[in-house]
């Protein structure tokens, strides 16, 4: 990562980068990110482009790779933000929107409340036909901050695991979960 980060890292035209008092503000049509300061790397605005350096130690040199990833990261949110899509799978579980909470039925005895945190906008997919029977909701996770949206986005999914027997739970959309067999068809093995 050390020889890629010498490389200036390009600023788009309608994004904008200035020092803030404890990190770098990157402004952009979607909103503005703030991205604390790596210790030891400084990133100097030169001619559109954003030019990291550091002094000659290896923990320095360990962090220029950490520094060019949260910059990135921060100048790709602000110009098309980031998403990520959780699946519902289950017999009589629900997922909706309430203001600036989510409302999940989950198969415990009682609903969970999310609340969603500044900055994070979600949607609600619900399919029209039922091919998948145990195919109940999409929830699609958007913001501007990776870190927020992916932690988001596992805090939700942690509220009910996908489970191995009948693939029950909350999943993300790529995810694929192994199944194992039930006692009954171990069993019939033997």
């Amino acid at each position: 990562m050390a020889r890629a980060s010498f490389v200036p890292i390009v600023l788009p035209k309608d994004v904008s980068f200035s020092q803030a008092e404890q990190g770098y503000a990157i402004k952009g049509p979607k909103g503005e990110v703030a991205v604390n300061f790596v210790p030891g790397i400084a990133v100097k605005s030169e001619d559109g482009a954003l030019k990291l350096s550091y002094a000659t130690t290896p923990e320095n040199k360990a962090m220029l790779g950490l520094a060019v990833a949260l910059v990135s990261n921060a100048i790709t949110g602000v110009t098309q933000g980031f998403k990520k899509v959780l699946t519902l799978r289950g017999t009589g579980y629900k997922v909706q929107k309430e203001g600036n909470k989510l409302n999940l039925s989950l198969g415990y005895s009682h609903p969970v409340i999310f609340d969603l945190p500044q900055g994070i906008d979600v949607e609600i997919f619900e399919p029209r036909s039922r091919e998948d029977k145990d195919w109940i909701a999409d929830v699609t996770i958007e913001g501007i901050d990776k870190q927020l949206v992916g932690q988001v986005a596992a805090n939700i999914r942690r509220l009910r695991p996908p489970e191995p027997y009948k693939g029950k739970g909350i999943r993300y959309k790529d995810e694929h979960v192994r199944r194992k067999l039930g006692k009954r068809a171990v069993g019939a093995e033997e």
